[in-house]
């Protein structure tokens, strides 16, 4: 075999593999999408190591599903530009409103937990008081709430601030934060 056929089998990609990785991250990336709206805000919001270990075997397995038995350059390329179309797909169906996006949720209410978000969310009492404190809050009563945002992170809106509802627009919980 010549040098040029030689590298052309190491780093190419033959047609049953091109479709074999179009089918496979087409796959790959549904699952891990479904996985994600499923439990991703979860896992966002408990920054543990477990968490972070969870998101980073799921990435790798998917990963690796996707390049097949015999993963080259051109394999790889393949198994990004599929990801690309994918996503830039789903982006745009999110932003017309053909697919759903996650809501945000109230945590923490004029006082009161919200246990049962809490709960869903698996997001404990000391996480919320370690993001008070990130924020510099004293006082339980210098809050009106928490909110744990779609990428995991949480909002702490201040008591006795001017604050527009229209910020909560589609918060899960918004009506515990405004006045009646």
């Amino acid at each position: 075999m010549d040098f040029l056929a030689e590298l052309w089998n190491q780093v190419g990609i033959t047609l049953p593999q091109l479709v074999a990785t179009g089918i496979a991250s087409v796959v790959c990336y549904l699952v891990l999408t479904a996985v994600l709206r499923t439990v991703g805000q979860r896992l966002y919001a408990n920054r543990s190591g477990t968490g972070l270990a969870v998101v980073l075997v799921l990435g790798a397995v998917t990963g690796r599903a996707m390049l097949g038995p015999r993963p080259t350059l051109m394999v790889g390329l393949a198994a990004l530009g599929s990801l690309v179309v994918m996503e830039r797909f789903f982006g745009t169906a999110r932003r017309s409103g053909l697919i759903g996006h996650r809501r945000a949720v109230v945590l923490f209410a004029q006082g009161s937990l919200v246990h049962d978000q809490m709960h869903r969310y698996h997001v404990t009492e000391s996480m919320l008081r370690q993001r008070l404190r990130t924020a510099g809050v004293g006082s339980l009563d210098d809050i009106r709430g928490i909110v744990l945002e779609t990428d995991g992170t949480m909002s702490v809106i201040q008591q006795g601030k001017e604050f527009d509802p229209r910020l909560l627009t589609g918060v899960r919980g918004a009506e515990l934060l405004l006045d009646d």
